[in-house]
């Protein structure tokens, strides 16, 4: 066996190698110009095995001559197709247009019987430049920081000149060409793996950034908790610093920060999940945690259980959210569809005991001007007296109706404050209340007056009734954005928490002679005025505020 037969042997035997690294890239990451380069790799290793080993006399035949040129000018044409999609350019016609010409040209010089030479410069010279641009495009247009776009870039330009002056050496120093071509194909495929990886390291760099910054930037808390080998906190998103008040540093320096937010009441619901998490996972729980500043929110966590091998639960992973905002929608809609139903029980049942009541009190007042009663005149009146109060507390039933329709009209808050003003003084003075009004320039609004009236004397009346032992009442009225809010501060001992959240919830009250309807009536009045009602309490005082839209043309 000569030289040259065993330097073509190591050639394919090179090229197989280089397909087989190929492929196994494309099985791992799947890239479209991966298969591409494989297949040119593979057109090649064909020619070098059909032609350039001797097998076919395609010097002298045509149809060999046209396969050989075919395998030339395809594998050329589909190095530019990968190369393309590799660098983001887009694949040209004229490569094709290129291709063409020099295969009719080589042809053409084949059937006139030309020297070898001229049939080999059209392919030969359109690979080169094909290899040329090949080594501009990993130069200019590959933005990686590593030598291996360089290595390429170099090797490629190097191949291009190669094959460029190959049809001039062909005959005379083919051990040279074909070893140079070798060593060539070994350093491209070397530097064409080494370029890859590095793309795909800065690739992965980036998607980490890019995911890192959603996670870092996402309003929801995503956490990651490891259970084994030891229970661990190994991240938490910095969204859990707005949410609760505490940063993700504290969380990691106190293991047990978070088991300590746990709102009493809800310490039972953490217990099971953490218990028992594969059957919590598939629904989301909701708990209330206790902030930084002691207030209360709600939050809903959803995880994922991340398992070992042998199927031992390793991890939780999962994300939380806030909901407080959705809790209390879903607790003024719960109050306002308490209401509705009152009204409805208030409109069906409320005329037929007041009449029965009414005929009551009748004989009542009859009997009691009788001789024989004169005695028990203190009775009847008790009794008079409790009817009157039965028929008060049906009124204010009445009033949850919500059949109800307010009469609005354009008017000044201010000015309803101030006719009512010597009223709530005279009720503050006599539970040694001090009433102050600070009342600011606002717009007028759509109102219904006798509402207003309501509305505000069942409010100052709880503030003096929540400070027996007196104290400062102060009535404030003031624009914020498209709001005009009315503001009434008391100087009682605050709203027990068991109370606030079922606020404007009729019948429930903190008065030992208390209805429970005083309440639930601002709520109907405030809601018939496309109002809101905010109620911020402490062991200091209670703030109630009603927040009216200012009514624009």
């Amino acid at each position: 066996m000569d030289y040259f037969r065993i330097m073509i042997i190591g050639a394919i035997a090179g090229t197989l190698s280089m397909i087989l690294v190929y492929i196994y890239l494309y099985f791992m990451y799947r890239e479209r110009y991966i298969a591409i380069w494989t297949i040119a790799w593979f057109m090649l290793l064909l020619r070098n095995i059909f032609f350039d080993s001797g097998i076919f006399d395609w010097k002298h035949s045509i149809f060999p001559f046209m396969i050989y040129q075919l395998l030339f000018i395809g594998c050329s044409l589909t190095f530019v197709w990968g190369t393309s999609i590799f660098v983001g350019r887009t694949f040209k016609k004229w490569w094709v247009y290129g291709a063409v010409s020099a295969s009719l040209l080589s042809i053409v010089s084949f059937l006139l019987e030309f020297p070898i030479l001229y049939k080999l410069i059209p392919p030969t010279w359109f690979a080169g430049i094909v290899l040329a641009w090949i080594a501009i495009a990993f130069i200019r247009y590959v933005d990686l920081i590593g030598i291996g776009r360089i290595i390429i870039g170099i090797a490629f330009a190097l191949w291009s000149i190669l094959t460029i002056i190959m049809p001039f050496f062909f005959e005379t120093f083919p051990y040279l060409i074909a070893v140079t071509g070798g060593i060539l194909r070994l350093l491209i495929t070397i530097s064409t793996v080494m370029v890859f990886l590095e793309r795909s390291s800065r690739d992965l760099i980036n998607k980490e950034a890019r995911y890192r910054f959603l996670m870092e930037n996402a309003i929801d808390v995503i956490y990651y908790y490891r259970l084994l080998p030891i229970a661990k906190l190994d991240y938490i998103s910095p969204a859990i610093f707005p949410i609760t008040g505490y940063t993700s540093e504290e969380y990691y320096a106190d293991e047990k920060l978070v088991f300590k937010l746990i709102y009493p009441d809800d310490r039972q619901v953490f217990d099971n999940f953490m218990n028992n998490p594969s059957q919590a996972n598939k629904l989301p729980i909701t708990l209330r945690l206790i902030r930084k500043d002691n207030t209360i929110l709600w939050i809903e966590q959803q995880c994922i259980l991340i398992y070992d091998k042998i199927g031992n639960l390793a991890a939780v992973e999962g994300v939380i959210r806030d909901i407080t905002s959705r809790k209390t929608l879903e607790q003024v809609a719960a109050s306002l569809d308490r209401m509705n139903m009152v009204g409805n029980m208030a409109v069906t049942v409320a005329h037929e005991i007041r009449n029965p009541m009414t005929t009551i009190r009748g004989y009542l007042q009859y009997l009691e001007k009788k001789k024989e009663y004169q005695g028990d005149k203190g009775t009847f009146n008790l009794m008079i007296e409790e009817i009157d109060r039965a028929n008060a507390i049906i009124r204010e039933y009445l009033a949850l109706s919500r059949e109800k329709l307010a009469n609005l009209e354009l008017c000044s808050l201010n000015y309803a404050i101030e006719s009512l003003f010597p009223l709530i003084e005279a009720d503050a003075i006599a539970s040694k209340v001090s009433v102050t009004l600070n009342l600011t320039t606002i717009p007028k609004l759509l109102l219904d007056k006798n509402e207003i009236r309501q509305l505000l004397l069942n409010l100052v009346r709880n503030s003096i009734e929540a400070m027996p032992l007196g104290g400062k009442l102060v009535i404030k009225t003031f624009q914020e954005n498209n709001d005009v809010i009315l503001s009434i501060c008391d100087q009682g001992c605050g709203i027990p928490s068991h109370i606030l959240d079922k606020l404007g919830t009729p019948f429930i009250t903190t008065k030992d002679t208390g209805t429970g309807l005083g309440l639930p009536i601002c709520y109907q009045i405030a809601h018939r005025h496309s109002a809101s009602v905010d109620i911020q309490t402490s062991i200091q005082g209670t703030i109630i505020s009603i927040y009216f839209k200012i009514h624009t043309t």
